[in-house]
This record gives C-alpha cells, structure tokens and sequence, in this order.
C-alpha cells in the first residue's frame, strides 16, 4: 500500500508540473489535482502555492469563433498587458471550479474556494432579438467588463460571480450565491442576487 501511495504521489507531482508548463507564468509549488479544460494557458498567470482541485475548467479566450478578444480589449491594450487570467499566490480552488475569460479576471493572493464555483467575465452573445435567435454556440463571446478579486476572500460552494464586479480585501460570499454587483472589502454576501448580510 504504501508503494503505491508513493507511485500515485510521484504521478500527481509529474502530472502538476507537465500542466503547469504550459501556462505563461506558473511556478512549480502550483499543484493541479486533475484539469478537465485549460484554453490558452499562454495568456494566464499564476502566483506560487496555488492549489487546483479536479475537475477544473481554467480557459482565457483569446479567439472565439474568429473574434479576436486580445486586440479588442481596450483595457489589456491601455495598460500594456496581454495576460487575461492573473491568478495570485497562496490560492486554494476546490474541485470542479470553472474560471472563464474573454476580457480579464484579476484574483488576489489567499483566495479559498469551495465546489462547483464559477467565475465568468463572458456570456454567450447579448439578448437582443437578433442573438437570441441564433445558435447560442455561435454567438460572439460578450464581456460587460472584467472581474477583480482582492485578497484573503472566501468563496462558498456552488457561488456564481457575473461580469463586471469587484470583490474587495477579505469578503465572504454565502454558498449558493449569484454576484452581480460589487462586494464591499471585509463584508459577507449571500443570496440570489447577493445581497450585504453583514
């Protein structure tokens, strides 16, 4: 039992490292516990001792159905960046996170997630008349602005956060939420759409 446990550890360690080349920036203390999805690794950068569980989905849209999200981005263009997903140090995700960009998502350091969360700056398409009828696969990717995580928060399991919203220094988001708005620093939200329950 033990040799085996050894044999699974030594795979776990070679499996992270041979992930976490691929990305732009990654160092070797960032752990991946099994990915289900990554999309253009180059345009992600992940601080040191961040742990991934399984089942993740860590994509940075680069391109989408020949839309070009780089060029397009008048933020990433105004301050000379071409990273899209800026993941900082010490973060812990729990398994099955999906993390999504076509515009920019910034997290902080120490961020702790729990299942099934989902951090999306992109939609497909808007919902006016003309994109609701076509195929949703088909649909441009559509931002309404970037998502900015800062420091030390705490994501429950199964919390949504939507486009355009900040989450300030050591906020506290209830399981089962859906972000919509900003989230002042050193506050807990929770509900449908999340509301200040503290």
């Amino acid at each position: 039992r033990r040799i085996i446990n050894k044999f699974q550890n030594l795979y776990c360690e070679v499996s992270s490292i041979l992930i976490g080349i691929r990305f732009k920036s990654c160092p070797l203390s960032v752990r991946f516990l099994g990915v289900k999805s990554t999309n253009c690794p180059w345009c992600t950068v992940i601080g040191e001792n961040t742990i991934f569980g399984g089942g993740l989905y860590l994509d940075a849209w680069d391109t989408y159905y020949f839309k070009d999200f780089k060029s397009n981005n008048k933020e990433i263009k105004k301050q000379s960046l071409d990273c899209q997903l800026i993941i900082g140090a010490r973060c812990n995700f729990g398994a099955y996170n999906h993390i999504t960009s076509a515009n920019r998502i910034i997290i902080g350091d120490n961020l702790l997630t729990g299942k099934w969360v989902t951090i999306t700056d992109n939609s497909h398409g808007e919902t006016n008349k003309d994109m609701l009828m076509s195929n949703p696969m088909h649909r441009p990717l559509y931002s309404k602005g970037p998502i900015i995580i800062g420091n030390n928060v705490w994501i429950g399991d199964k919390v949504t956060i939507l486009p355009n919203v900040r989450v300030g220094d050591g906020a506290v988001i209830a399981a089962n939420s859906v972000v919509t708005k900003d989230v002042p620093s050193y506050s807990v939200v929770g509900g449908i759409p999340a509301k200040i329950l503290k």
